[in-house]
């Protein structure tokens, strides 16, 4: 191994405690991987011809990078290579290919790998292993529309997870909200969601804090409260857009295309949503369950009320600058 590989090797080892836990300064660490990029590319590839357990070590920290920045393709590639090798990386190597299968729309594969992690969790009895891996199964429940094993997974990984750090409830709490919401349960699934902002506020964890503040703001909307919904995403939007965050931004566009649309501003709406549809779409990405629903809800009600427009509305909406989008989706 070269110098300089071996310090690319280090950064990639120093980075996992920064960016395994989302904390203050994850977005910091994220960053200093996207400057390597290129270099870090090349020394997987040379780790999967010559060394795999090293491979593996890599893959099982760079799944978070790849998928946080929108480097999935080149992540699943490289982590489909890898599943197969063995040791002590290889469950969180599921973990990172499950993720991003999900993240692609691959449900079945997602499904396959998450139960065989949630296997490897189990045999090595770390609660907080297993709270995560039933964590990532609801997940998948959720997408299937499964709503009691959505709240079985979840009430299994909070039992695993009983008296450990707090930390280790976070997800399944999430999963819980997320299966009242779109179970049509408002009230349920806003005092779960803000019990999960309250959680990773406490923890550092701004990320999570956002999203929430995203999925408040749906429920608020749902719910009639305007101008709460406004001020949630306004408040998700201004961090995600301050921090350059890869995988929320098509959501801040979704979000502010959903509430001009509430507003009958049809076309301002269906330019935002439509962009949030061509990042998804770029990033080779879909939407999370709850998300997919209001992606689709929107596109449906701007076809019908824009008619023949339609299509050429979404078109200007598609060619818009990263600077223009923006501009858009921060107008009052």
């Amino acid at each position: 191994m070269t110098p300089s590989d071996a310090a690319l090797l280090q950064l990639v080892r120093d980075s996992r405690q920064h960016i395994e836990t989302v904390g203050p300064d994850t977005e910091s660490w994220l960053d200093r991987l996207e400057q390597q990029h290129q270099g870090l590319r090349r020394l997987v590839e040379v780790a999967l011809d010559g060394d795999p357990p090293t491979a593996a070590e890599l893959g099982s920290v760079l799944w978070i990078f790849w998928w946080q920045r929108g480097h999935m393709a080149e992540g699943r590639a490289f982590l489909e290579r890898t599943q197969a090798v063995q040791g002590p990386y290889r469950e969180m190597v599921l973990k990172g290919l499950g993720t991003i299968a999900f993240r692609q729309g691959d449900t079945e594969t997602a499904d396959r790998v998450f139960a065989e992690r949630l296997q490897i969790a189990e045999a090595g009895g770390d609660g907080a292993r297993i709270a995560d891996a039933c964590a990532d199964l609801s997940r998948v429940a959720l997408r299937r529309g499964d709503f009691g094993a959505v709240r079985k997974f979840a009430e299994r990984g909070y039992a695993a997870a009983r008296g450990l750090d707090p930390r280790a409830i976070r997800m399944p709490l999430h999963m819980r909200a997320a299966a009242a919401r779109m179970e049509g349960k408002l009230d349920e699934a806003r005092e779960l969601y803000l019990e999960s902002r309250e959680l990773n506020e406490r923890l550092g964890n701004d990320q999570n804090v956002i999203g929430e503040d995203h999925n408040l703001g749906h429920v608020a909307l749902h719910s009639g409260d305007r101008d709460e919904a406004e001020r949630r995403f306004r408040s998700a939007r201004e961090w995600i857009f301050n921090h350059d965050n890869a995988y929320l931004t098509p959501y801040a566009y979704l979000d502010a295309g959903v509430l001009a649309l509430h507003d009958g501003d049809l076309d301002r709406a269906c330019r935002l949503v439509s962009v949030a549809t061509r990042i998804f779409e770029e990033t080779d990405s879909i939407p999370d369950p709850d998300d997919r629903v209001e992606l689709d809800s929107a596109v449906a009600a701007l076809q019908a009320r824009l008619g023949e427009r339609f299509d050429a509305v979404a078109g200007q909406g598609r060619a818009l600058a990263p600077d223009e989008a923006r501009a858009l989706a921060n107008q009052r």
